[in-house]
């Protein structure tokens, strides 16, 4: 089915839920759900507000004892509990809308791809749902993932090798640092602030190292002999790290492998960087999970020349 008709179908299921017209309030269906309309339902069921047309929705495509379960959620059994998963989720993202693909299947298994957007169509996250159904076509269970699927992980030091992004390599000063709220509002990272400095460092060899931070910290009243509370606000003020990095250019994502890091509780961590080129300008954008109450966040950089 084309991404249009997907569109449409999602719409029409919105249109029929709020007006109470949707199909759940009929008999149960002679024959089983296709796995097409199991989905368009559902996908639409995570973007209505209004409970009663959500559950009416899910009365049509979700089992009775049906369990949903996501990397950040306790398994919810029954309508009832993924309604209010639903709504919970909504209170958190607010203004967003699901786009979810055609099914996958094969047996009783079904895979499906979703986009998280904003009402502006820009993307907020996406991930795959793996689906068992039941005999009538109703929904039994949803495992959820954020993210992209994994892949075979590319050599540390492939931004060496022929192919590899060698358009990181160099060394990057800072440009700003910014946090889209929740709430639709933005700020600057509150560990860099407003004119934070910094560089970030890509070697040929699969090495990263970056440092950024708020250029306008208070000074330490003895140099070199920081009191408690001047030592206490370094990490509220220095983000510091080195590693190595691997590339998934094909899904336009960089890891930097942390091996050393101001916070010693993120040494032998990774973070995910989704990654833009374009000019002089990288822009990286910080994968889930993110600080609470965060939706993105965006570090633009300038190429050192």
């Amino acid at each position: 089915m084309s991404h249009r008709g997907h569109e449409l179908r999602t719409l029409c299921a919105v249109l029929l839920a709020a007006l109470g017209l949707s199909r759940a309030a009929m008999a149960e269906p002679a024959k089983p759900l296709a796995p097409e309309a199991a989905i368009t339902d559902y996908c639409a069921a995570w973007s209505v507000a209004d409970p009663v047309a959500r559950d009416r929705l899910l009365a049509r495509v979700w089992a009775a004892d049906g369990v949903y379960s996501d990397a950040d959620t306790a398994p919810a059994k029954g309508r009832a509990a993924l309604s209010d998963v639903i709504a919970k989720f909504q209170r958190e993202y607010p203004g967003t809308h699901f786009q979810c693909s055609a099914p996958q299947m094969h047996h009783r298994a079904m895979r499906v791809t979703w986009i998280l957007l904003q009402r502006d169509g820009t993307e907020v996250t996406h991930g795959v749902d793996i689906y068992d159904m039941a005999p009538d076509g109703r929904i039994q269970r949803i495992v959820g993932f954020f993210g992209d699927s994994p892949s075979v992980a590319p050599s540390k030091a492939s931004a060496a090798e022929p192919g590899g992004a060698t358009r990181l390599v160099g060394t990057w000063r800072l440009v700003s640092a910014t946090e889209r709220m929740k709430d639709g509002t933005e700020r600057p990272d509150p560990n860099v602030g407003a004119r934070g400095r910094g560089y970030i460092v890509y070697t040929a060899t699969g090495q990263v190292c970056a440092m950024l931070g708020n250029s306008e910290r208070a000074r330490w009243a003895v140099l070199d002999k920081p009191s408690v509370a001047e030592a206490s606000a370094i990490p509220e003020n220095l983000v510091a790290y080195c590693g190595t990095y691997s590339v998934d250019e094909a899904a336009g994502f960089v890891v930097h492998h942390v091996e050393i890091d101001l916070s010693p509780n993120r040494t032998g961590t990774d973070r995910k960087r989704f990654f833009k080129i374009t000019g002089n300008r990288l822009v990286l954008n910080a994968a889930p999970p993110l600080p609470d109450g965060v939706q993105a966040l965006t570090i633009t950089w300038e190429r050192v020349r």
